[in-house]
This record gives C-alpha cells, sequence and structure tokens, in this order.
C-alpha cells in the first residue's frame, strides 16, 4: 500500500471509525429505502399530457412560431437574450407605448405554454365544459398569457368574451408596429384564434391613455379601428370600471379571467394585494378591493388571477425558466419533496453508520 493510500485509509478510520462488512439486515433496509424512493416517484411523476392538454400545448406553439415568423416580414427580430425560446411574444424595453416597468423574466415566463395546460386545469376546477361563457379582462403586458388562455378557451369550445387594454409595461405587446390589437388580427388571420374583442381601453392612467404622447395615442387608436373594434369613450377611471361592469352583467359568465395589472381591473384598494394569484372562487376568498377584480368576486363571479407569475408557477409546479416543455406541471411539487425527506429521515433512525460512545 502507498503512503498516500495509508494516508487516506487512517484518516476515514479517524473521522469514520473501521470500516465493516455491510450486514445483511442493513442491506435489506438500504433495498427497503431504495424502493421507497422508486414508488414515491412512481406516484408522483411529472405530469403527463392529457390528448386535449397536448393540443392546446401545440396550438399555442405554433402560433408562436407564426408570429415568429410575421416579426421577421416586419423586420423586429428580438435578441436570444430578450426572447430565447423564439415566441414572438416579447416586446421592446422601451417604445411610446410604454407605460410602467415590468420585469423580462416574468414575460419570457408567460410565454409557457403550460399555461395553455393550466387554463383547462382550472377550467376543470370550475367545471367548465362546452358553451360556457368566460370573460376575459386583460392589459397589453401579457400577450403570452392571453393568447394561452384564449387558446384553450377556444379548444375547450367556450364561449369567450375580451376586452383590453391597449398600452403595456416594458417588454409586453409594446412594439408600435405590432400593437396588441395587430398582434391578435394577426392570429386570427392565420387561424390561430377565433376570438375578436368586444372593445379595447386605451390603457394608461386612468385607461384613457394620460401619460402617454399623441402620437402613440394616435397609433393604439388606428390598430383599434383597423381591426374593426370600439374604444371605449374617456369618461375616467369610475366610468371605465362601470362599462367593464356593465359588459360582465350582460355577457354572464361562468368565469372571469383577469390578465396583468390595469387600474380598472385591480383598482385603488390596498385589499387586492391580499389576493393571491390563480383561481379565486368566492366566498372563500375575502374582499378583493374596488376595481373590477373585486366587484367580480363580490357578485360571485369566480376569477382566474393572473399576475405575480413567479409565485403562481411555483405553487403549480411550473418551471421558472419559460423554456417549452411537451409535459405537464409537476404534481404537488412540496408533496413529493416532504415525502422523500420524510423517508429518508425514518430511514436515518432505522439505520445506523456509527454510534456516539459514552
Amino acid at each position: 500500500m502507498s503512503r498516500s493510500a495509508a494516508f487516506r485509509k487512517g484518516l476515514e478510520e479517524i473521522l469514520l471509525g473501521p470500516r465493516a462488512p455491510l450486514a445483511l439486515p442493513n442491506l435489506s433496509r438500504l433495498m427497503l429505502f431504495a424502493l421507497v424512493l422508486a414508488l414515491l416517484a412512481w406516484a408522483f411523476p411529472p405530469s403527463r399530457l392529457s390528448e386535449e392538454e397536448g393540443r392546446v400545448w401545440d396550438r399555442v406553439r405554433s402560433a408562436q412560431d407564426a408570429l415568429q415568423r410575421h416579426r421577421r416580414e416586419l423586420s423586429i427580430v428580438s435578441t436570444a437574450e430578450e426572447d430565447p425560446y423564439q415566441t414572438g411574444l416579447i416586446g421592446v424595453e422601451w417604445s411610446p407605448l410604454t407605460t410602467t416597468l415590468g420585469s423580462l423574466k416574468a414575460k419570457q415566463l408567460s410565454t409557457d405554454p403550460l399555461w395553455a395546460v393550466l387554463f383547462l386545469r382550472w377550467f376543470d376546477e370550475v367545471g367548465l365544459r362546452e358553451g360556457d361563457k368566460v370573460f376575459f379582462f386583460s392589459s397589453a403586458s401579457f400577450p403570452g398569457l392571453l393568447l394561452a388562455g384564449l387558446v384553450a378557451a377556444e379548444e375547450r369550445g367556450l364561449d369567450v368574451a375580451l376586452a383590453a387594454s391597449l398600452s403595456a409595461s416594458t417588454w409586453g405587446a409594446n412594439i408600435p408596429d405590432l400593437p396588441l390589437p395587430a398582434l391578435l388580427r394577426h392570429l386570427r388571420l392565420t387561424g390561430h384564434l377565433a376570438t375578436k374583442a368586444l372593445f379595447y381601453t386605451l390603457g394608461g392612467d386612468d385607461e384613457e391613455g394620460k401619460g402617454l404622447a399623441p402620437e402613440a395615442l394616435d397609433l393604439l387608436r388606428q390598430a383599434a379601428a383597423d381591426e374593426g373594434v370600439p374604444l371605449l369613450a374617456p369618461g375616467g377611471i369610475d366610468a371605465v370600471i362601470a362599462a367593464k361592469m356593465e359588459a360582465l352583467q350582460a355577457f354572464s359568465p361562468r368565469l372571469v379571467v383577469q390578465i396583468g395589472g390595469s387600474r380598472a381591473n385591480l383598482g385603488d384598494d390596498p385589499a387586492v394585494l391580499d389576493l393571491a394569484p390563480g383561481l379565486l372562487e368566492p366566498p372563500s376568498v375575502g374582499p378583493g378591493g374596488d376595481g373590477l377584480l373585486g366587484l367580480a368576486l363580490e357578485r360571485g363571479y369566480p376569477v382566474i388571477h393572473l399576475l405575480n407569475l413567479g409565485a403562481l408557477a411555483r405553487r403549480e409546479g411550473m418551471p421558472l425558466d419559460g423554456k417549452p416543455r411537451r409535459r405537464g406541471p409537476r404534481q404537488s411539487p412540496f408533496l413529493r419533496a416532504g415525502l422523500g425527506g420524510l423517508a429518508f429521515a425514518c430511514f436515518l433512525v432505522r439505520y445506523r453508520r456509527w454510534e456516539v460512545g459514552s
């Protein structure tokens, strides 16, 4: 034996004590522990997509490819750092259509086709079936989420209504040559969507375009006109909330979807900040403030509230990098980790590698 090997052996005996052959009972315990972990992995695997879920995943990815091709034709190309998976749904850091700062990571996460799968699962939780009504109220800040939600709703055969505000935070649908109306119009013309908005608001302060430059307002008005969708007439934030609420009640949906952070949708009451993102079903949730979201909950409408995407993605077991993966979110990731940790703790109690002497 070399001097270095002898030194390593002596050091191991000092630190761990002399090694003994693995006794048969301990070997059995190791095998049992491995079996338990294998059973846990089998019982809680990464979720497989159903046939319907696979279709919506593919439809979203196909729509993204169509948008990316269209942007190349318009010479609007994002860098690999901005849109690493070539979704065509990432805007620019600043343009005349930009209202507030936004997170590039959140925008990238919002383009994951798995959001369409989650929409289907939320629809199932509410019990939506073909022909049921769902109303989407969206800002232009997360076109990826809007695309995913509309694709899922149309695949399920739901009756869809849409109202959207047109200005956006950074990296949203804020490209002057491709604002939200033009983006949605292209997706309809290429057969990727069927839904056409009932009406738009300009966004910005009070959702009336305040704070935007005159050329930006002209551009958004023209984009809405080109699509043949009316803009709400100015009248103040209370009038915008009232108009949205009137449209909601007239449509009488079984579900409301709120995407982004437009002022009319969220309101000014800090109570809205206490609402968790995801599916909210009254009366199990508390007050939601004085915006459309809070009023809808107060009147008994279930709401899918899409904001704070990082927290929502972690809770739903979604990857946080936005990379398209054609597989479902991990079911109960915290339960898997907890059960694995519990099994390992039980093993450590039963299997002693060494004992502390007196």
